[in-house]
């Protein structure tokens, strides 16, 4: 089983999340944790580890001095799972500020990346805070007994990725490998709820190999023939000329998605 399958968790012990301790720390903190965000927004990368720390700590505040956040805040310790769904608890609460959910924003983004295990800011304006939501984060996911990798927003914890293994339990996921490999690809949202009509709109056939594609996919035959032609009336000798197809393939790789993908490659419209 992969390390990235999400696993249920116990539910947090204790009251509701206390936000008046949470700004507390937050306004304690504010000058230093100001500071590593203008950082990272002035070089365009993620918040450092401090930062993160700090802002683990600040969040801590409102669960507990046994949650895994305030643990984090303290000793570095934790992965992107270890602290998704206390992170996301907070994220979802209906008392949670804007500034918290900022806070949260950087937090999550910066273990995701730190794991390389999301999609970046190509799906945001790298010249604003980042959004949980605008990132794509390869999940595993177990379905009909075998493993995938999926991509999910990271606004999504346990409760939603569960939901979805039920959808693609529906959609019989084990059986469509062209499906499977259109999963795959690290821009496909398989939380964006009209999974099975991007597929269809983008699912260009499947083929033996990569030549098998670019001869199905573009006008490789007629190219062929031409040249045949133009070797005869040149008196040619047939094998004299061969065909790279190597800058041919790269071409189709513009237009299209090949997926490799249990002995077949898969083609979809980019």
């Amino acid at each position: 089983m992969s390390e990235y399958e999400p696993q249920p968790r116990p539910a947090r012990e204790g009251d509701e999340p206390d936000f008046r301790r949470l700004d507390v720390a937050r306004r304690r903190f504010t000058e230093y944790i100001d500071e590593g965000i203008e950082r990272a927004l002035a070089t365009q990368t993620e918040i450092d580890r401090d930062t993160a720390r700090c802002i683990a700590h600040v969040l801590g505040r409102a669960l507990g001095r046994e949650s895994l956040l305030a643990d984090y805040g303290r000793t570095g310790e934790g992965t992107y799972l270890d602290l998704r769904e206390e992170y996301l608890d907070l994220y979802s609460d209906p008392a949670v500020t804007e500034d918290t959910k900022q806070l949260i924003d950087w937090l999550g983004t910066y273990l995701i990346q730190k794991e390389r295990l999301g999609s970046g800011r190509q799906f945001m304006n790298e010249h604003l805070p980042p959004k949980l939501g605008q990132i794509l984060v390869a999940t595993g996911i177990t379905v009909g007994g075998q493993f995938f990798t999926v991509h999910v927003p990271g606004s999504y914890g346990d409760e939603a990725i569960h939901e979805l293994r039920e959808t693609l339990t529906e959609l019989q996921l084990p059986e469509d490998e062209a499906l499977q490999a259109f999963l795959t690809l690290p821009d496909v949202n398989a939380m964006s709820g009209d999974i099975m009509e991007s597929f269809h709109e983008t699912f260009a056939g499947s083929f033996g190999d990569e030549e098998d594609a670019l001869r199905a996919l573009s006008p490789l035959h007629e190219w062929e023939e031409s040249l045949s032609d133009w070797q005869i009336d040149n008196a040619v000798d047939s094998e004299s000329l061969e065909w790279n197809y190597a800058p041919l393939i790269e071409r189709l790789r513009e237009i299209y998605d090949l997926v490799q993908w249990k002995g077949y490659v898969h083609a979809f419209i980019k």
